[in-house]
């Protein structure tokens, strides 16, 4: 029942998103090959700027992440600081901790 009801709002979601997104995309295409299908620089700085990551957007990146369980509790008993690890699917962390 959770489920027939989840796969109808996905659907619906699908629907509402290509009726509302899609023929703008259309549009902008259709654009483009009447410029000859390319960007002017300005634009493309302008849109650059906009999917560029920014300072202090991603916090988590800006931490000092070790390869090894071993240096990185070395380092927290070192600093009398607890250990954070973060581990995907269960296992070992994906890419240190």
């Amino acid at each position: 029942m959770i489920w027939t009801s989840l796969s109808k709002r996905a659907t619906l979601a699908a629907v509402v998103f290509a009726v509302s997104v899609l023929p703008s995309l259309h549009r902008q295409a259709a654009g483009q090959e009447k410029e000859g299908g390319k960007l002017p620089v300005a634009e493309f700085e302008k849109l650059h700027q906009l999917i560029k990551p920014h300072a202090g957007e991603s916090r988590w990146m800006e931490i000092a992440w070790y390869p090894t369980i071993w240096e990185a509790r070395q380092k927290a008993a070192a600093e009398g600081k607890p250990l954070f690890i973060w581990a995907g699917s269960g296992g070992a962390p994906a890419a240190g901790c």
